[in-house]
């Protein structure tokens, strides 16, 4: 009996000595977030970037992106807005709607609402 109870633990033992080795050395992958690079956190071509309308503001204000990401503004804001710019623009954006532009050269883009002018935002385009 003694002999069975001193096996039973030297095999337990071997097991969880073993089982917490291989815990240890397991390697956890970093979390990928869409639209950005594992290393940087910066957008990636052919990725898409977000911006917020909400406040009477665009968040974020100024954008950096790689030329080929798309970029969809979403309006958040109970009031209409809309996306001006010598480039691109939009409609008027009820709450809850998007518009998508893809960015494909490289430049700084300005934006604004034509609705309220003070609305400014900027792509910037590597």
């Amino acid at each position: 009996m003694k002999k069975s109870a001193s096996l039973i633990l030297a095999v337990s033992a071997v097991f969880f000595l073993g089982g917490c080795g291989y815990q240890a050395s397991k390697q956890i992958p970093p979390v990928q977030i869409p639209g950005q690079s594992a290393q940087t956190g910066a957008s990636t071509v052919g990725e898409a970037s977000t911006v917020a309308i909400k406040n009477f503001s665009f968040s974020p204000s100024t954008l950096t992106v790689k030329a080929g990401t798309t970029v969809t503004w979403t309006n958040e804001d109970s009031a209409a807005h809309t996306i001006k710019s010598d480039t691109f623009g939009s409609g008027e954006l009820s709450n809850g709607q998007q518009f998508d532009f893809k960015f494909e050269k490289a430049g700084s883009f300005d934006y604004s609402c034509a609705i309220h002018p003070s609305m400014t935002g900027k792509i910037i385009v590597e």
